[in-house]
């Protein structure tokens, strides 16, 4: 067996190594502060696009935390041919906010109410969960038809096209539209103070402050707005302790959103074989190889099926996340252990609904402008994923024509006006016309 092992020793506690209580709690909570902030920002933000109330809002925010913690489990301890065995943390997907969005759209339309809405898409994430089941098992061919460029324009065009989405959120959503005070310069105010936070975090030399930029724009954009009189503090409702209840939301389902939702497992799947190879790659395991495969496989299996379980149990799918691995590479600890106190850790932030609470604090404008910089930091790593290979003549070609298109329905939806409904939906994604448009264009043109 030929196996490429990458270079371990930055690695001070591997895989399967024990580190001391208090270095493994350590580490945890670094992954936290990378991720926390992350894994309820999907909730909020459809929640806000759909008008959910705050009790609602809270208890899809505290679901992602909990299967989280429940996902992150079973990818680390790869119960046989499911995980991926390596301390690959797990949570709530953003790259599905963009196809939501439009589900949320559609809904308004039709007059349905926010659990109608959420309903559906907790429905379509089940049913299309499985295109991510099976594309586990056929990577080695999936890999030669999805080469770095058409993932990178994927990639790419999931980050442009969720800015759309922090736009409307710093404006102040839909409510700021009906009302006519859509842009007021206090929401302006704090989206920049916000964005700027996380930008100014990013630029320390303290890795801790690098790794919590997106809760830190949160936490100081959301003390700036209550200084403001901008925070709406909801009164309590409901129990003190969560209990996870499956299909406490009833799901629905659409057939124009098959295909939307099927190109977006599609794009997870590419973003957890990066994540997942990354991750190999800083904890001094193979990166080439049988055991490597294995892994990938694994890892890609328990994403889909951790997607299904987050449905039933009313949250949003399901992936793994790239700044943990940043997180190993700048503390050493790879161990598996680390991911126990993690899962541990969030599965409890689940269960208590005063956790999940006080992130509806959070003012849209606030929520819009430290996405902002997390959706543009998405479009960035396309944009590298991309130029990986170098830009040559065929590759610009294909990246004109996939972008000129995904961009095209998503700046001028009106394009579109004379298809059919189905029509409408189905390619008014800029992220489903880009990709379908990418692996056309790249199999026409060729490589360079």
């Amino acid at each position: 067996m030929n196996e490429k092992t990458s270079d371990g020793s930055d690695v001070l506690f591997a895989l399967e190594s024990k580190p001391p209580l208090r270095v493994a709690l350590g580490a945890a909570l670094q992954h936290l502060l990378a991720i926390f902030a992350g894994i309820v920002t999907p909730a909020l933000i459809v929640c806000g696009l759909c008008g959910a109330s705050p009790a609602l809002t809270r208890q899809m925010a505290g679901m992602s935390l909990f299967i989280s913690g429940v996902s992150t489990f079973i990818q680390i301890h790869r119960f046989g041919a499911v995980g991926s065995g390596l301390l690959s943390i797990q949570g709530t997907s953003s790259s599905f906010i963009a196809i939501f969005a439009g589900m949320a759209a559609a809904g308004l339309a039709r007059g349905e109410t926010p659990e109608q809405m959420i309903g559906l898409m907790l429905g379509m994430g089940l049913v299309c969960a499985l295109v991510e089941v099976g594309l586990s098992q056929v990577l080695p061919w999936m890999r030669k038809v999805i080469t770095p460029l058409v993932a990178g324009i994927v990639i790419a065009l999931i980050g442009l096209t969720l800015i759309k989405v922090s736009a409307m959120q710093i404006g102040g959503g839909s409510d700021a539209l009906a009302a006519g005070t859509f842009g007021a310069p206090r929401d302006l105010a704090l989206a920049m103070i916000a964005a700027g936070t996380v930008l100014a975090m990013n630029r320390s030399r303290i890795p801790g402050f690098r790794m919590g930029a997106l809760m830190g724009g949160i936490v100081v954009g959301t003390l700036a707005a209550a200084l403001l009189g901008a925070v709406a503090v909801p009164a309590w409702t409901g129990p003190w302790v969560a209990v996870p209840v499956p299909f406490k939301i009833a799901l629905a389902f659409r057939w124009e959103w098959v295909l939307p939702m099927a190109l977006m497992y599609l794009a997870t799947t590419v973003e957890s074989i990066g994540d997942i190879t990354a991750t190999s790659m800083v904890s001094g395991e193979p990166t080439e190889g049988e055991l490597y495969e294995r892994r990938l496989s694994g890892g890609v299996l328990a994403d889909g099926l951790n997607s299904i379980m987050a449905t039933i149990f009313s949250s949003f799918p399901n992936t793994t996340f790239s700044q943990n691995n940043g997180v190993i590479q700048l503390t050493g600890i790879a161990s598996r252990r680390v991911g126990m106190w993690v899962a541990f850790f969030l599965v409890v932030a689940g269960l208590v609904p005063g956790v999940s609470w006080v992130f509806t604090l959070v003012p849209r404008a606030v929520l819009g402008g430290a996405t902002l910089v997390m959706f543009g930091t998405v479009a960035a790593s396309g944009i590298r994923l991309m130029a990986s290979d170098g830009f040559g003549r065929k590759s610009l070609l294909v990246i004109a024509t996939s972008l000129g298109a995904g961009l095209a329905v998503t700046l001028e939806p009106r394009l579109l006006a004379q298809f059919p409904d189905w029509a409408q939906q189905l390619f008014g994604s800029g992220i489903v016309t880009g990709t379908v448009a990418a692996v056309v264009a790249q199999a026409l043109a060729g490589k360079d």
